[in-house]
């Protein structure tokens, strides 16, 4: 008899917790967006600029009469760099 009363109690209180500890529906809190980082934006820029003169390059290269003298050209002047 005590087991059942304890076991009823438990059940009890587990509901009541569970109750308890649930957020309301409906209000679901927001997350705040980042704010706009500027110098971010134009570093992202510079460097999508970068990579597009880079790959300008590369292709330049290989579509020259000696894609391979040229391109070890391009690759001895970034190893001076």
């Amino acid at each position: 008899m005590k087991k059942a009363i304890a076991i009823v109690l438990s059940v009890i209180a587990g509901i009541i917790a569970v109750l308890l500890g649930r957020r309301p529906i409906g209000k679901k809190e927001k997350k705040p967006s980042p704010p706009d980082n500027k110098a971010a934006d134009v570093a992202g820029q510079a460097v999508q600029e970068s990579l597009e003169e880079e790959l300008d390059r590369i292709k330049a290269a290989t579509d020259g009469d000696s894609p391979a003298d040229d391109l070890a050209d391009l690759g001895n002047a970034r190893k001076r760099r």
